[in-house]
């Protein structure tokens, strides 16, 4: 038996006592985003002494690490719709929770020192080139590991996961088992899967793109339904992807040269309109607007009044204001100058909600204030009347898009209010999580209002409108059918029949064209539908209604069907999509994002059930190995 002997204190350490705890076996399944930033936190707490034990940390998934959905393989046509500036993985200062930081660069910043070419930080760049950012945040990360941590990557994925006592048994494709203490779902999107009828039809999802784009010869017609981002994922493959090019005429209007390969392409959404153009960014990094109505306190007031929020009575009202005022004041500080606009700011801020039209009317003709229900519904009759009319009326729509979107997102009216619908998303995360709206209001907010906020201020780069508008003049794409089509399958003529408003069209090839999101319980995903079917998980409700999502506690633990929570199961991202809103969006830097902040409440989570359970151990070890002499 060895014992040494310490002079000063007169206390024998034995160290044949001292073994220490057995480490904590974690899993994180589903390494994208997500799954890297839990992977950002464990290893910054870790650096930080925040574990009582070691640490064993499995991270399951059978694409590359870190990528996610973001295949490093893309096309490089294929865009990412956010600029590279406001794209991380690492948490910030601006972070609400344990303010341990790991250093590290944010996708414009890793540009800067990987890619020879000119960078912009308002830039939107290729899918491809964030795969290789994430999966080179992976390795970085990696590379930051203390020796307490040991990093396993297993490129399977998991296809089952049941609780036995206080242990998680994991299964993967391949058949193993893995058994482990704490578990983080953090899986993202989906592929729609189609039954054998619709696929011999030749109906297909968007994604996967080289699936759905292929094997259309050029005399054929693509049905695209959606008018949407996916929507110019298929543009794109089916045009520049097919050796089509973009060139921009003398006068600086974006002109198609075909290759001849394209097919004809007939798109066509509800609203009948393409998502508004992304404008020019003009605010810095760390900037968002700040509310002025639909503040925090105001949402906690109504929390503390009702015991559920009405989202078009308590919310809507409040945002709007939020959006009038940005418009007006930017619409007054272009005509006016910047004197006018601080004194109008001073006087709305003040003035009664009865009295503001009153005050606007003062600065701002009719015809040019904000006015919401026109951004609801943007189409004339008129332009209703004939195709004719829908199409010229359509065109200068889009080109006056185009035009707002170059002035930009600080000083073009219009645009500067719908970007405040991404800055004050937090905001109606904290109205909307958890059932915090009633039934009837939450089921509005999803069908009517999400489409037309999606349309407004989650739109494409510029360049997509303007090459939707030279696709347009060039023949190729037909996006006119009007509001609301319909379509069936023909099985006499093995065709697609979509009866719009104007005209019937007929197609060989009709592409779902929307990111999939299933009910758990229709899910892609083995896991969760395993999760669901085993009872080890439920769906969300808010009252009757199915948003969609896993049920989770406040705490983003997994609860299962008899209501237990499992406080060593977290779900984070995707899967949540319904408890919690917006889940499907990259972390940006600087701004308390809410991907970072939940990353870091469930990693101190799990920092906190660690030393509960090992405290006790570790001391009593401690007593085993001082002996007195």
């Amino acid at each position: 038996m060895e014992k040494i002997l310490n002079n000063q204190t007169n206390f024998v350490f034995d160290l044949s006592k001292w073994i220490g705890p057995n480490p904590v076996s974690v899993a994180i399944i589903g390494s994208g985003p997500r799954g890297l930033s839990i992977l950002e936190r464990i290893i910054t707490f870790a650096r930080a002494k925040q574990f009582q034990v070691d640490v064993n940390i499995s991270i399951f998934d059978p694409n590359s690490f870190g990528a996610g959905c973001h295949y490093r393989n893309q096309a490089e046509h294929l865009l990412v719709n956010t600029i590279a500036s406001q794209i991380t993985i690492f948490s910030d200062h601006t972070v609400q929770g344990s303010g341990l930081i790991l250093e590290g660069p944010s996708f414009y910043e890793w540009l800067c020192d990987h890619i020879c070419e000119s960078h912009d930080p308002n830039g939107y760049y290729s899918r491809g080139l964030l795969g290789k950012y994430l999966q080179w945040c992976f390795h970085y990360l990696c590379d930051f590991a203390p020796d307490t941590l040991n990093i396993t990557p297993i490129s399977q994925r998991v296809i089952s996961a049941s609780p036995s006592s206080t242990i998680w048994q994991i299964k993967t494709e391949n058949g193993k088992m893995y058994h482990k203490d704490y578990v983080f779902l953090t899986t993202g999107h989906e592929h729609e899967i189609l039954n054998k009828e619709q696929a011999k039809s030749r109906l297909f999802s968007a994604y996967p793109l080289d699936i759905s784009t292929s094997n259309i010869e050029s005399h054929e017609t693509v049905a695209v339904e959606g008018l949407g981002l996916s929507t110019c994922d298929v543009l794109s493959m089916l045009t520049i992807g097919r050796g089509g090019k973009f060139i921009r005429n003398q006068e600086g209007i974006l002109c198609y040269e075909a290759s001849q390969k394209e097919p004809k392409i007939v798109a066509f959404s509800r609203s009948g309109l393409p998502l508004s153009a992304r404008a020019n960014n003009q605010k810095e990094v760390r900037e968002q607007y700040k509310a002025n109505f639909l503040t925090r306190q105001a949402i906690s007031e109504l929390k503390e009044k009702y015991q559920k929020i009405d989202f078009v009575v308590h919310i809507l009202p409040l945002l709007l204001s939020d959006m009038e005022f940005v418009y007006s004041k930017t619409y007054v500080k272009k005509h006016h100058g910047y004197i006018a606009a601080n004194i109008f700011a001073n006087a709305y801020l003040t003035t009664k909600e009865d009295e503001r039209k009153s005050l606007i009317l003062n600065y701002i003709p009719p015809q040019h204030q904000f006015i919401w229900e026109n951004l609801v519904d943007p189409i004339p009759l008129t332009a209703l009347e004939s195709q004719a009319n829908f199409n010229q009326w359509l065109d200068g729509y889009l080109h006056e898009d185009i035009l707002n979107a170059n002035e930009g997102n600080v000083l073009n009216p219009l645009k500067s209010a719908c970007d405040i619908l991404r800055d004050l998303r937090d905001n109606l995360r904290y109205a909307i999580d958890f059932a915090g709206l009633t039934e009837s209001s939450h089921r509005w907010l999803l069908s009517s209002f999400i489409p037309v906020m999606n349309r407004l201020a989650v739109g494409p780069p510029k360049i997509r409108i303007e090459e939707m508008l030279a696709l347009k003049k060039a023949g190729i794409l037909k996006i006119d059918l009007g509001i609301k089509p319909k379509w069936r399958f023909d099985e006499t003529s093995n065709l697609f029949v979509i009866n719009g408003q104007f005209e019937t069209i007929k197609a060989e090839v009709f592409i779902c064209s929307r990111i999939a999101m299933p009910i758990p319980q229709e899910s892609s995903n083995l896991l969760i539908k395993q999760l669901i079917n085993d009872g080890f998980a439920r769906s969300f409700f808010n009252n009757q209604f199915h948003p969609n999502g896993l049920d989770i506690s406040a705490d983003l633990n997994l609860i299962n069907r008899e209501n237990k929570i499992y406080q060593n199961f977290w779900v984070l991202g995707t899967p949540t999509e319904g408890p919690k809103f917006y889940t499907f969006i990259l972390p940006r830097p600087f701004v308390n994002s809410t991907a970072l902040v939940d990353a870091d409440r469930v990693v101190q989570s799990l920092a906190n059930q660690i030393s509960i359970k090992y405290t006790p151990i570790r001391n009593q070890q401690m007593e085993n190995v001082y002996g007195t002499k």
